[in-house]
């Protein structure tokens, strides 16, 4: 008889109460919950140990393996790590008064700062790596060989499905995060606006210069400086005209037309 875990239980009281309905997906997203709160219970005891917490661990790391000079803006930082802006501040901030990383000024873009990881940051990704390695193997140690292997291939197929999703999904511009041309069409629809070709804010970052532009959430980018945008490529390259710096954007805010100025440009690097 196979063991039953704590989801096995779970699945067996719905099937009593309601045998209609398809527990399939609980299976999996459930035991990958449940997985993930002993993984992270784990790591943080094993953090804690070397006084930093896994939160710490994420952003140091992270300057480390992108290799020398190891720095990184905080926007790179943000999609490495998945992490909002705000989020990602007060990690630096904890981190810089620990002398763990430092600020320092890119001379290419005013607007922008790097977060360089610092040399006793380093001694500590030393000291702490074979401990934090040692940790993962135990974590994994009911898995053979082979079923490490098989986990490891249906682990990847299952995150590049939901990788794929989000790159086809929302995008975020100077502080904006939009959805595709097809998305917006099909959100104002939902809302019963008129189809205009566009891009429709899904939401605007707290602090950034959309937001001091006066964006919305559900405004639709209609153009750049009057060149027509229907898609993330035509505003990449409309925000990235060295001129003129600051570009008026017009927008359709429900079915009102609205004219917005931005100062700022979108950079290839994504800073």
């Amino acid at each position: 008889m196979r063991p039953r875990d704590h989801i096995d239980a779970v699945i067996a009281q719905w099937k009593a109460e309601r045998p209609e309905i398809d527990l399939s997906p609980v299976e999996i997203i459930g035991r990958a919950g449940r997985i993930m709160a002993f993984v992270d219970r784990a790591l943080e005891d094993k953090f804690e140990e070397f006084g930093i917490s896994r939160a710490a661990w994420d952003v140091i790391a992270a300057l480390r393996r992108n290799g020398t000079p190891y720095r990184m803006t905080q926007r790179e930082l943000m999609r490495s790590l998945l992490r909002t802006s705000g989020g990602m501040s007060l990690r630096i901030d904890a981190l810089e008064r620990h002398g763990l990383v430092r600020r320092e000024p890119d001379k290419s873009d005013r607007r922008s700062t790097f977060i360089v990881l610092t040399s006793k940051g380093s001694g500590l990704i030393e000291a702490v790596t074979p401990h934090h390695l040692d940790n993962e193997s135990r974590l994994i140690a009911a898995l053979n060989a082979t079923d490490r292997a098989q986990l490891t291939s249906l682990l990847r197929k299952w995150l590049t499905s939901l990788e794929s999703t989000a790159a086809n999904g929302p995008h975020v511009f100077v502080g904006l995060v939009l959805l595709d041309s097809r998305a917006s069409m099909m959100k104002r629809r939902a809302v019963g606006l008129p189809d205009i070709p566009g891009l429709l804010v899904h939401a605007v970052e707290a602090a950034s210069q959309a937001e001091a532009a006066g964006f919305r959430k559900g405004d639709l980018i209609c153009s750049v400086q009057g060149q027509p945008i229907a898609s993330l490529a035509e505003l990449r390259r409309a925000l990235n005209k060295q001129k003129p710096q600051k570009k008026q954007l017009v927008i359709m805010r429900g079915t009102d037309c609205v004219r917005l100025d931005l100062l700022a440009r979108w950079r290839p690097d994504g800073k």
